[in-house]
């Protein structure tokens, strides 16, 4: 079964309430999704899920510091155009989310659009949308899945 794992930074919480509900959407179309603060993962279980979710929250001007030591540790790692996602709040500049969204994309992996960024907390307008990118993510990699099915 298709494996979503979704890496997030949090310190105010709102990075994290985007990730619980991309993982919403993708449970509920019964996608096997873990949530888990980079803090706590490494890149081998990075590594081995089917797609990753990247939640970006921006400080400074720039992407949150565990998240950048994530993709370093992942750089050089084969990656073969594995699906990923990004995501993340900002305060003042939301520079951080499309900044990894680009590095992600010239390590190989393949980021599905849009990057979505809320400025502070997110509305649940903002938390329905990023329900709805949870879906999307189920929906490729079982449409994926299935291809790579017929084609076995």
């Amino acid at each position: 079964m298709p494996r979503l794992l979704i890496v997030y930074n949090s310190t105010t919480g709102n990075t994290k309430a985007m990730a619980e509900a991309i993982a919403e959407g993708a449970r509920s179309l019964k996608l096997d999704t873990d949530v888990v603060d980079a803090f706590n993962v490494t890149p081998d279980e990075v590594m081995a899920a089917d797609a990753v979710g990247f939640g970006v929250p921006t400080f400074n001007y720039h992407a949150a510091r565990p998240i950048l030591k994530l993709l370093d540790d992942l750089a050089g790692k084969d990656i073969k155009g594995k699906l990923a996602i990004v995501f993340g709040s900002y305060g003042w500049s939301g520079q951080g989310a499309p900044v990894v969204a680009e590095r992600l994309r010239q390590m190989g992996f393949r980021v599905l659009d849009p990057v979505i960024r809320v400025k502070l907390k997110p509305s649940d307008n903002e938390l329905e949308g990023c329900q709805l990118l949870g879906k999307d993510v189920a929906m490729h990699l079982k449409n994926i899945k299935m291809t790579e099915n017929l084609n076995a």
